[in-house]
């Protein structure tokens, strides 16, 4: 009966317990979200392939070679898009900016912004690696590296190949959303390639700040009002009227997006005033877009593509 009656008052506690909302347990955080994560070497060597280059400046391209945490890297998923270049003429140093993200052998993708400088007498690189989220496992690393190596031809770079060290955090932590504005900047440079390849100039020209510079790198014009944006696209469109844009590949940060497209039409009309005739031609010429996205407009553009290659196609130029 004893035994009877403190099994009865120790079933009584619990339940007051759980009516009371008072755990018999020790407070535990089980927010995953606020658990601090471990701060890890990060670590590789790395190869990087120019696909485009535009006058020399390397514009897009793959990356290879194995990273700790990440392993043997997909070359044709790990990408890098040109967002400057500048070249100090008295020391013949280049420096300039980049972005993509690299794709782990088990298909996660560690998102990262590059800036470094190349010194063309010395053939020596060196910059910094910032890393900011990804999928999968690196939904919320970050983290920064310092890289060192050299390129295979100083005065004609079609290759790069670099050592890594640094450190990341929050690897492995993939319960939480991925970086909230990667997403939308995807989405607004998606919108960007919808206008163009459904000729839809007031969505184009919605999508730009109040304050913006739309650049064509091929041939030094750029844009800086929404009228003259406007015009240049309606030309653009008109000289091949069937213009379609294909989307490749889209890269996008909580700062920049890039997309690789290919631009198709039949020069039915071309562009007389500029000494572009009609000649019927079929093309499917190769680019890409470069753009800064601020509260959800863009401030910047960049478009690369190239002149000779474009006028063979049209069959302007033998």
């Amino acid at each position: 009966m004893k035994r009877l009656i403190f099994l009865l008052w120790c079933m009584a506690l619990l339940l007051a317990g759980c009516e009371t909302n008072d755990s018999l347990l020790p407070d535990v955080d089980m927010n995953l979200k606020s658990a601090e994560m471990t701060t890890v070497p990060i670590k590789g060597e790395l190869q990087s392939f120019v696909t485009e280059s535009l006058n020399g400046i390397p514009v897009f391209g793959t990356l290879a070679g194995n990273i700790s945490h990440l392993g043997k890297l997909i070359s044709d998923k790990s990408t890098w898009y040109t967002i400057s270049v500048e070249l100090d003429e008295q020391t013949w140093t280049i420096s300039w900016e980049m972005f993509g993200s690299v794709c782990s052998a088990n298909g996660d993708f560690l998102k990262y912004t590059l800036s470094g400088s190349f010194s063309i007498p010395d053939n020596e690189i060196s910059g910094q690696i910032d890393f900011d989220g990804g999928t999968g496992k690196f939904s919320q690393a970050n983290g920064t590296a310092e890289f060192t190596g050299n390129a295979d031809d100083p005065m004609n770079i079609t290759a790069m190949y670099m050592q890594m060290e640094g450190e990341i955090t929050n690897v492995g932590y993939s319960h939480s959303p991925e970086n909230t504005m990667s997403d939308p900047n995807e989405s607004i440079a998606r919108s960007f390639m919808k206008a163009w390849d459904t000729h839809d100039i007031n969505l184009l020209t919605s999508l730009f700040a109040d304050e913006f510079i739309y650049t064509e790198v091929t041939t030094g014009r750029y844009y800086i009002d929404k009228n003259a944006l406007a015009l240049y696209a309606n030309a653009s469109i008109a000289g091949i009227p069937d213009t379609r844009f294909d989307v490749v590949s889209i890269v996008a940060n909580e700062r920049f997006a890039s997309v690789e497209w290919i631009w198709k039409g039949t020069n039915t009309v071309g562009w007389p005033y500029m000494g572009i005739p009609a000649t019927g031609n079929y093309f499917e010429l190769p680019g890409a877009s470069v753009m800064e996205i601020d509260n959800g407009k863009i401030i910047w553009n960049k478009d690369y593509w190239d002149w000779n290659t474009f006028m063979q196609l049209l069959g302007a130029i033998q």
